[in-house]
């Protein structure tokens, strides 16, 4: 018997004739099936057939259901493959299967899956001389689902694509002949369409397409949208069509606008619909909204919408690697097995089956970051002390128990009746997706461990609902346009069409290694992207009764212009007389001009307006429908009258808030951070914004070099060598290197306060080890460094034990190093891993946070300079930064009138010396003046940091380069 094959020409159409057919089976005595492309049409043919007499006895498949149904009852006993045993068995065959060319990586994995589902026995059956036209990839690829077709029969699995190709032989044996009806497909997987050829030379076969060449006879659509369903994808009419309100457009300038505008035309769009139904007494329809990713449009909106007391719910799915499950389950997985990090820790102890209150997570993140000596053990004590969930989880993961590690999960989850229903729901079920992944990695022969890339890819329903109380339907439903196009005729009010750019919606065929491999072989099934995307539109476009409101943004993330996508334009050509070439449009909206009053138009420069779509209780954007956020923003770095004494805090509590005369407590690098930038002060010294990490850097490098140095001298002096000298340099370079061994070797007995350098990495190490070699080869310059003069000072402490004064403020702090000579004269040193410009006394800039005096970049060892003089009583002649690294640098300032570059090599004495160039450009004569110059002018900033001055001010080179706020109007491009 031939295949009987109609085109209607719309979904209703389609419905009504598989009515018929199904009632003249019946009445002949016969028992059809009707196969529909997926299950919700399955339930849709369902509903409208729910009253009608052909439903009795009547079956609604999809292919896989009834040829699942049929293989039981006439297959050879084997069972069909379920697609986690499909991915996992098909990853086997890659690692197993001869072949060179192939990576079991998960994307490989989906594509043989994908070519195994849909025509494996005929891919196996390819002709010698197809193959030999092959790529060695693509040979490899046969020899890949050779394997798997092998894997599937010891393991009494069949493909369904098998099933399909042998089930026509099956009914031939047992004599059996169903009659089939084929209603709304658009393409059929070749496997099938191979069984339904050869099933419609035995038995009754009518296939039912749905053409979308015109509207269904629907009195209740509004008369605009059956014009406009009637003339889409035809050529250009004589007169165009007349827009009357019920085709709206939304067109924000960026993907920020957009939001607010959805979320008001469906807010406007459920009132309206409220107000006519009960006006009509009858039950209101939902709106529905079709977006790209309708889930992250949901969450964008619902809240804004639930302001206005408009219920909405999602229908998504969501891979299971994002949802909080999914997420708390691999965090403790990946800890367990493989390289472990903090972060899966840390992940889990914040997630929302942990149990453990967020004040602890914080203490257990920060303990566990903050120490590079942990490892998994303790952290896995500290999980298991605060988190009975863990302890439970991560005792069976230990144990190799994975189902036993989501059974106690999903058994916590259960309990947790508080959670909101559609979260609950989703969670459910992803740990019902991971058992049952679980389940198939042991039915497989597959490490679980081995697999979860594959099971992080899974998807899982992930719908939400927001302010829908119990079974009550939500009156805005998001969506797929997928899905969209699977709802029946005019069954939402309005439908609201989001993202319509070319970029999220392209017309272009879906081409892969698998379909090219299918062409090859001759088996493809070429496809019609444009008219698959046409059907897609039209079908979402019926489902809606009264209006539909397009929405696309202008301007790309990059600001360029956003093309629009084909079905949008082709939308718009319905309004257009035969022949218009669009210049009569509007300019600002790209409409046709008679479109152009029924579009809204947001820009993205009130961005908090934008994001914050609902607040109760606060002021409405002009015009709108939603309440939106809306405040002053203070200017960057204000600080009200009352907060002020709180700008600097004490270093321990007992010290208590300063008064409000108090001289302000600081640190040299705290004051010349301060000079540097008034903001990145805040950030860096009040706010603490720094890495929580423990780290290994120049932090760490600075101190353990400035400790190493400092014992080192400590206890050359007191093996009697007062200073570094060439003749000694064996002996200062050996107990230098085991100065070095040592303080590394306690590093790991540190508190964090004290950064410690430890490494624990191979490359770390290296660094470690570079870092001694600098120390050694700087004593080779060390010898040659101030002739004359003895180090005598390190780590010298001040401003602790008695106040030091100093521009106003009490200064504490310590100084690397003073060395003196026999007259009395001494050289403050400030130890660097490295020296830029900046260092130079002569890089000086006003400082609009010292009343705009001019001060050098770089003022700590000036601060020093002062302390040696009041504290020592010494006659300071040099302030110098001195790089211990391969720059071989120093920089600061200098007495030329006692030092040379012959006192300090690698020196600039013409930038650095005074008097000199720097020091007239500074306006002082004397190394003196200039150190009493540089306190007097830091005293302005002093003032204006009591002040509460902590604007953003940039100096120097690179102020912003290691500056936490990354948002700052001020901040340089780096």
């Amino acid at each position: 018997m031939p295949l009987h094959r109609y085109i209607l020409d719309h979904a209703d159409a389609v419905l009504e004739a598989a009515r018929d057919h199904l009632g003249a089976q019946r009445a002949a005595g016969r028992v059809p099936v009707l196969l529909v492309p997926s299950p919700a049409a399955a339930s849709r043919a369902r509903r409208a057939f729910a009253e009608s007499p052909c439903a009795l006895g009547v079956r609604v498949e999809t292919p896989a259901s009834w040829v699942r149904d049929r293989w039981d009852l006439f297959g050879d006993g084997r069972r069909i493959v379920a697609s986690s045993e499909r991915a996992l068995l098909v990853r086997r065959a890659c690692l197993e299967a001869d072949r060179t060319a192939l990576d079991a990586t998960p994307g490989t994995v989906d594509v043989l899956a994908r070519l195994a589902r849909e025509a494996l026995p005929y891919l196996l059956e390819a002709p010698g001389a197809a193959v030999a036209g092959l790529s060695p990839a693509e040979r490899d690829a046969l020899a890949v689902l050779g394997r798997y077709a092998e894997l599937l029969a010891e393991g009494g699995l069949c493909e369904s694509s098998q099933a399909a190709a042998w089930l026509p032989a099956a009914f031939a044996a047992a004599g059996a002949a169903e009659p089939l009806v084929l209603a709304g497909f658009d393409e059929l997987g070749y496997a099938d369409d191979r069984m339904i050829a050869a099933l419609a030379q035995r038995a009754d076969v009518v296939r039912l397409d749905d053409g979308c060449r015109a509207p269904s006879a629907s009195a209740e659509r509004a008369p605009e949208l059956q014009g406009l369903l009637a003339r889409l994808f035809k050529p250009a009419a004589a007169a165009p069509l007349e827009p009357t309100g019920r085709v709206r457009f939304l067109l924000p300038a960026g993907r920020y606008a957009a939001p607010a505008l959805v979320a008001g035309a469906v807010a406007q769009a459920v009132l309206d619909e409220r107000s006519r139904a009960a006006a009509e007494g009858r039950a209101a329809l939902p709106v529905a909204v079709a977006a790209r990713d309708a889930r992250a449009l949901f969450d964008e909106v619902a809240d804004a919408l639930c302001e206005r007391g408009v219920t909405s719910a999602a229908e998504a799915a969501r891979p299971f690697a994002d949802t909080a499950f999914g997420r708390s389950f691999l965090a403790l997985h990946s800890f367990m097995h493989g390289a472990w990090r903090i972060a899966q820790a840390s992940d889990f102890a914040f997630g929302p089956f942990s149990g453990i209150g967020r004040r602890t997570a914080c203490e257990l993140d920060a303990a566990w970051r903050g120490d590079r000596t942990v490892e998994r053990e303790r952290i896995v004590a500290d999980l298991s002390r605060e988190s009975e969930a863990a302890a439970e989880v991560l005792a069976a993961l230990a144990a190799g128990d994975v189902d036993g590690a989501l059974a106690s999960l999903e058994g916590r989850l259960r309990a947790r009746v508080d959670l909101d229903p559609a979260f609950r729901a989703e969670q459910l079920a992803a740990a019902s997706r991971a058992r049952a992944f679980a389940a198939s990695c042991a039915r497989t022969g597959t490490a679980f461990a081995e697999a979860t890339a594959l099971l992080e890819r899974t998807p899982v329903s992930a719908g939400a609902r927001a302010g829908v109380d119990g079974d009550a339907e939500p009156e805005a439903l998001f969506m797929s346009l997928a899905d969209a196009a699977e709802r029946p005729s005019c069954s939402c009010c309005t439908l609201v069409l989001c993202d319509l750019s070319a970029s999220a919606y392209p017309v272009r065929a879906v081409e892969d290694g698998g379909t090219l491999l299918m062409g090859k072989l001759g088996l493809d099934r070429p496809a019609d992207a444009l008219a698959d995307a046409r059907r897609r539109f039209f079908r979402a476009l019926s489902t809606a009764r009264d209006a539909v409101v397009c929405e696309r943004v202008l301007n790309t993330v990059d600001a360029d212009e956003a093309y629009p996508a084909v079905m949008y334009e082709e939308l718009l050509d319905c309004y257009r007389a035969a022949g218009d070439d669009g210049d009569g449009d509007d300019r600002a909206t790209g409409l046709p001009a008679a479109l152009a009053p029924f579009a809204a138009q947001a820009g993205e420069d009130a961005l908090h307006d934008n994001l914050a779509l609902a607040c109760a209780g606060v002021w409405g954007r002009a015009g709108g429908v939603l309440p939106t956020l809306s405040w002053e923003l203070p200017a960057a770095g204000a600080v009200s009258p009352a907060q002020r004494p709180r700008i600097v805090l004490p270093r321990s509590p007992r010290e208590g808030l300063l008064g409000a005369d108090a001289p302000l407590a600081l640190s040299p690098s705290a004051l010349e951070s301060y000079l540097e930038c008034p903001y990145k002060w805040f950030a860096l010294r009040r706010l603490r914004l720094s890495e929580p990490d423990a780290g290994f850097g120049p932090l760490e490098m600075g101190s353990f070099s400035h400790n190493v140095l400092r014992s080192f001298y400590e206890r050359f002096r007191a093996a009697g060598c007062a200073k570094v000298e060439a003749a000694a340099l064996p002996e200062a370079r050996a107990l230098l290197s085991e100065t070095f061994d040592r303080h590394l070797e306690s590093q790991r007995r540190l508190k964090r306060s004290a950064n410690p350098l430890i490494p624990r990495t191979a490359f770390e190490q290296a660094e470690t080890n570079d870092l001694k070699k600098k120390l050694v080869a700087f004593l080779d310059r060390e010898a040659l460094l101030l002739p004359g003069f003895e180090p005598t000072r390190f780590e010298f402490d001040f401003g602790s034990s008695e106040p030091f004064p100093y521009a106003g403020c009490l200064l504490r702090g310590s100084v690397d190093r003073i060395d003196v000579n026999g007259a009395g004269q001494a050289v403050v040193i400030d130890y660097k891993g490295s020296l830029s410009g900046d260092y130079a006394l002569d890089s000086a800039s006003p400082a609009a946070q010292a009343a705009g005096a001019l001060l050098p970049h770089k003022v700590q060892t000036l601060m020093y300079a002062q302390v040696a003089r009041k504290v020592l009583g010494l006659d300071v002649v040099g302030a110098l930064y001195v790089s211990y690294g391969r720059d071989r640098r120093v920089a600061g300032a200098l007495d030329r009138a006692v030092l040379g570059e012959r006192d300090v090599p690698g020196i600039d004495v013409e930038r650095c010396g005074v008097p000199g160039p720097a020091g007239e450009a500074l306006g002082v004569s004397s190394f003196g003046e200039l150190v009493d110059a540089v306190e007097e002018r830091i005293g302005e900033a002093v003032r204006t940091l009591a002040g509460g001055c902590i604007g953003p001010d940039p100096r120097g080179t690179d102020p912003c380069g290691y500056c936490p706020v990354l948002a700052c109007e001020r901040r340089r491009a780096l």
